[in-house]
């Protein structure tokens, strides 16, 4: 009897596990959920850990390796139970506290799979019905200001903790800015009212005392020679002796001083802890080590801008502190050879220069001045010149000399703007006075020089996580543009009676950046962008070639080289209208891979991508039967510098093409869209 009592034992307490064990061979097919009409089915399943399994496919790839596959996700009694209790936490923080969460499993044993089904009775969802704020008596009248401006939560809002967290932690910065070092969260609580179901929260603070910035220092490092004047740093500063404790005005007197470009580091912290209650004015210290004042810097590239190879080289000189006060003054010098395998280099140096039909490309000279401080740290002034020698084909070449002044300002962390004045006057010499003019001049007096007087205003946000490589955020960009109303008014003071434009242009982008898995394994990229120039006022000179929009190469619609798609009588004049939309799909199958001689895999990556878009002559000219598409994909190797770009795009849909070969489904896969591949090479993302 007692053995028999010790056989059973062992049977209930073994039983369980080796069920649990037996069913670890059972893949998930699906989880599905019935009954959340509020919440998402994707968002609930992103609580749990219990995974449905790949394809067949994907799961094939892992068998090869871990890195382009995904392993097969197999059912787990115990982690499902888990993954049950923090849907019903999930539920109880979405302020459905009356929810009834049951499962349901289905075990298909021929398939060893099996399904599981979450059902939900949601239930109402609490809101919250008001707040109280106790610690929050006698602020100074610019702190209640920001206190109450953008509340995360407020009365009548569904319950959300995730919500009622993050304004806990607005308030605290809002009193950690203002001064209040020591603040203490006494207590964030929510009562739940039984009979109406909604919530009353409770935040109660402690603020301790008021502490202010006390005497501001400065270090540099003494291992580096060059110095930057003391007074330069310190007015790069937000805060002075006197102002109110903030660890925001700290973090941003830094992002100014990095701003400036002449420091390789620079750190602004206190010199005691900031919970010395002795000591209310706190002393404040800046460390910065310069870099290197002048710097020589040569350059060589290659592209295929103008549907050539084109080789690049350059110098280029740069002063970080010319004549001090961070000053940065820069020249450069550029020049870049189209086709220059096709040149007959015996003609062109025996004396025919520019003249001779073999010598395509463009020659840059430029000055730039920036000044840094103009009116505030937040604003620069930039003066610049620039002397421009193009000649994108045999007929003519265009001597353009541009001479520009940039204000530019940080409205805000994100946000900043500039305006600009831009006198251009771009001349137009033909090398064969017998040959056609081009498609934008229609008269003999369209030989001479233009003298565009032009105004920009730009207004950009910037919320990108990285510069380089972004995986989340956006950038938002605007651009107002005229010429033509100084020359207008003032056409005496320039002194010249060359013909000028009269036109007003808008443009803009939209680029958006989000990692889905936040483990870089995906990220998906969008960009929109598009504008439009119109001519007014009896304009006496067409919108100027280089201030018109053109479609077509590496960061452009990738089934055409740059500069040839267009539904205009010649691309390479561009035109007046421009619509274009682009989606990246950017690939990290390696991420976690090592390296094989000089090839770092984890380096690599590759992108799938679509395109589309075209310019036209006019706003009034855009059709949507003539929107070009195309797809492709690439390589990216990251480099200190940015990726080294490799795309190779095809032509989707061609509205240049008859009728009946424009779709890629109306033409020979292998004879005519892979072997028309379309390659672009460059440095940085397209986007």
């Amino acid at each position: 009897m007692t053995l028999f009592r010790c056989y059973f034992l062992i049977i209930l307490c073994t039983g369980p596990l080796l069920a649990q064990e037996s069913l670890r061979e059972y893949e998930v097919a699906r989880i599905s959920f019935e009954g959340n009409e509020t919440l998402r089915s994707d968002v609930l399943l992103g609580v749990m850990q219990t995974r449905p399994t790949p394809a067949a496919f994907w799961q094939f790839l892992y068998t090869i390796s871990e890195k382009l596959g995904d392993k097969p996700e197999y059912f787990v009694p115990f982690v499902f139970d888990a993954d049950f209790e923090r849907l019903k936490t999930f539920y109880q923080d979405q302020g459905f506290f009356q929810s009834r969460l049951d499962t349901g499993i289905v075990m298909d044993a021929d398939e060893q799979s099996v399904t599981l089904t979450v059902k939900v009775q949601e239930g109402p969802r609490s809101v919250i019905d008001s707040i109280r704020y106790i610690g929050f008596d006698h602020l100074p009248a610019d702190m209640a200001d920001e206190i109450e401006q953008n509340p995360i939560v407020k009365a009548g809002d569904p319950f959300i903790m995730e919500q009622v967290v993050a304004e806990r932690g607005r308030l605290v910065n809002a009193f950690f800015n203002n001064g209040f070092v020591h603040v203490r969260v006494d207590t964030v609580v929510g009562h739940l009212y039984e009979s109406t179901g909604n919530i009353f929260l409770i935040f109660a603070f402690s603020r301790g005392n008021r502490f202010t910035f006390g005497d501001v220092s400065v270090r540099q490092d003494s291992t580096v020679r060059e110095q930057v004047e003391e007074e330069v740093i310190l007015r790069h500063l937000d805060f002075r002796k006197g102002d109110f404790y903030s660890e925001a005005k700290k973090v941003e007197s830094e992002r100014n001083l990095n701003r400036l470009g002449v420091f390789e580091t620079s750190r602004v912290e206190p010199l005691v802890d900031t919970a010395e209650d002795s000591l209310l004015a706190i002393p404040m210290r800046v460390f910065a080590r310069s870099r290197p004042f002048h710097e020589l810097v040569p350059e060589i590239g290659v592209n295929d801008e103008n549907n050539a190879f084109n080789i690049q080289v350059g110098l280029g000189y740069t002063n970080r502190n010319f004549y001090g006060g961070a000053r940065n003054f820069s020249t450069r010098l550029r020049l870049q050879v189209q086709s220059i395998q096709d040149m007959e280099f015996s003609r062109v140096f025996g004396g025919t220069g520019l003249k001779d039909s073999t010598v395509l490309g463009s020659a840059e000279l430029s000055i730039r001045l920036v000044q840094p401080y103009f009116f505030n740290n937040k604003t620069t002034l930039t003066p610049s010149v620039s002397y421009l020698l193009e000649k994108k084909t045999p007929e003519y070449y265009n001597p353009i000399f541009i001479g520009r002044v940039n204000v530019a300002s940080q409205f805000a962390q994100y946000t900043s703007g500039s305006i600009e004045w831009n006198l251009e006057r771009i001349a137009f010499e033909v090398v064969d006075p017998a040959a056609p003019l081009p498609s934008f001049s229609e008269t003999a007096i369209d030989r001479r020089p233009q003298f565009n007087s032009i105004l920009t205003f730009t207004i950009q946000r910037d919320k990108r996580n990285d510069i380089f490589n972004p995986s989340s955020g956006f950038v938002h960009s605007a651009s107002v543009e005229e010429a033509g109303i100084l020359p207008s008014l003032f056409g005496g003071v320039f002194g010249s009676n060359l013909p000028y434009s009269t036109y007003y242009k808008l443009s803009g982008f939209l680029q958006w950046y989000w990692d889905p898995s936040g483990h870089h394994d995906m990220i998906w990229a969008v960009r929109v962008r598009g504008g439009f120039a119109e001519l007014y006022g009896n304009s006496p000179a067409p919108v100027p070639i280089t201030r018109r929009f053109y479609a077509g190469g590496s960061g452009s619609v990738r089934g055409w080289k740059a500069r040839d798609l267009g539904a205009v009588v010649k691309t390479d004049e561009g035109g007046t209208a421009l619509v274009e939309a682009n989606l990246e799909a950017r690939w990290n199958p390696l991420k976690n891979a090592g390296r094989f001689a000089f090839i770092e895999f984890n380096r690599l990556s590759f992108v799938f991508f679509y395109d589309i878009g075209n310019v036209w002559a006019d706003l009034m000219r855009v059709r949507a039967s003539e929107v070009a598409m195309a797809s492709g994909i690439g390589i990216r190797y990251n480099t200190v510098a940015g990726p080294v770009r490799i795309d190779f795009g095809f032509r989707v849909y061609d509205p240049a093409a008859p009728r009946e070969h424009r779709w890629i489904t109306q033409k020979r896969f292998f004879k005519e869209t892979l072997s028309n591949l379309v390659p672009h090479i460059g440095i940085g993302h397209s986007f």
